[in-house]
């Protein structure tokens, strides 16, 4: 008898079991998204196809919808959840550019997509009586099931990992560092003085603050004693101070609003050998070498090849003011066409750096051997040039980008 009513229990329990962790599984575009089914009926959920924001999955309560009709509202967020969206390689740099307020980056697939967790920043609840307590109970329960939705989300989808980003001031600059050419900022210390990139890519050098890394705040901090090297965006008023004391390499100060603002990070990376301010200090002086071995202005006049198929060349010449260069750019776009840019730079100061903004872009074009017609593209370009410490020559052409990731090396004076 025993051994029945043991028996007996078992299956109840795994009925119960079974019951209480039911689904009922919605589908888009090969992806899965598992809702219990004690809040099916409680849900609309939606999965447009081809949706232009990337939407997946949207999912919101009925009773909100409801209400919100009831009451004559028009608003159409009445409701609304969560949704589930994905979006390209490109859009995700953009997000981490910026505040990401209502939205999550959580996942990556095997394409190199990625997906967001899309929220509302604001209560979209709607009732007629806001009074009932049941109606606020049950909200809650959908929400706090809403925001666990990534983690079984992962789970059940195959070939998709866990990407995480932070948001705050200072993952927002690092972003900001390795996606946007055209952000200013310098690196400082004692040592040295301010020193500006100048053709070096930081992606090579902050790739720890990228990932695996979580800046707390801790507003009761003490400042720590000592060195330390400052990160200045001077066109935002904000800079970071990283302090080197031993013991408290991972304190971050940020400051804004002419020092009159201050906040205090720690930093946790997931590999504890890594220093924040380690690894900023190894930044600074690859900074300070790159712009301190003696190149100036007056050693990039010549002719510059391009570096891997040598299609294209720049010629550099002095100008007839001091401190000026007459630069032409040829750039071979097929037999019988050339791309051609003509511009009047300025030394910046900054090493060995020429900027310019008057940059004329055209297209030449031959019919014949003597006969050649010329289309004019734009003619208020803008970029710089750089001299590396390899004694190579970058191109930033901020208006084309005709010469991302291209390196020309010189081919004589």
């Amino acid at each position: 008898m025993k051994k029945i009513i043991t028996l007996c229990l078992i299956m109840f329990t795994l009925v119960c079991t079974a019951a209480c962790f039911a689904q009922t599984v919605y589908t888009n575009d090969g992806l899965k998204l598992s809702v219990p089914d004690e809040y099916v009926d409680k849900l609309l959920v939606q999965t447009p196809e081809n949706n232009e924001r990337g939407t997946l999955f949207s999912v919101s309560e009925i009773e909100s919808i409801e209400a919100a009709k009831a009451a004559g509202y028009t608003w159409e967020g009445a409701g609304w959840l969560f949704s589930i969206s994905r979006v390209s390689e490109e859009r995700m740099k953009e997000l981490r550019c910026s505040e990401m307020s209502g939205y999550i980056i959580f996942a990556k697939d095997t394409e190199g997509r990625y997906y967001v967790f899309n929220h509302p920043t604001d209560v979209r609840l709607v009732r007629e009586d806001y009074s009932d307590p049941d109606a606020l109970k049950d909200w809650s329960k959908l929400n706090e099931w809403g925001h666990s939705v990534r983690e079984t989300f992962i789970a059940e989808n195959e070939g998709l990992t866990a990407e995480t980003y932070g948001n705050t001031e200072l993952d927002i600059a690092f972003a900001r560092m390795m996606f946007m050419d055209d952000t200013n900022y310098t690196v400082t210390t004692l040592e040295y003085g301010a020193q500006k990139p100048n053709g070096i890519k930081a992606a090579d050098y902050i790739e720890p603050f990228t990932h695996d890394v979580v800046f707390i705040p801790e507003r009761d901090a003490e400042t720590p004693d000592g060195e330390y090297v400052t990160l200045t965006f001077p066109d935002i008023d904000l800079h970071f101070d990283f302090f080197l004391l031993d013991g408290k390499e991972n304190y971050i100060r940020q400051v804004w609003f002419n020092g009159e603002n201050k906040l205090m990070y720690r930093a946790e990376f997931k590999d504890e050998s890594i220093k924040a301010g380690k690894v900023m200090e190894d930044f600074y002086h690859e900074m300070v070498l790159h712009n301190t071995l003696g190149y100036t202005p007056d050693d990039m006049p010549g002719t510059w090849a391009e570096k891997i198929a040598g299609r294209g060349s720049i010629e550099i010449s002095k100008g007839v003011e001091e401190g000026k260069y007459d630069i032409k750019i040829h750039w071979s776009a097929s037999a019988y066409q050339m791309a051609y840019w003509e511009m009047t730079a300025e030394a910046t100061g900054n090493g060995a750096e020429l900027r310019y903004e008057n940059g004329r872009h055209s297209l030449l074009t031959w019919e014949s051997e003597d006969s050649m017609t010329e289309e004019e593209i734009y003619t208020n370009g803008s970029g710089t040039f750089n001299l590396l410490s390899t004694y190579e020559l970058t191109w930033d052409d901020e208006t084309g980008h005709a010469a991302d990731d291209t390196v020309f090396i010189n081919a004589g004076k």
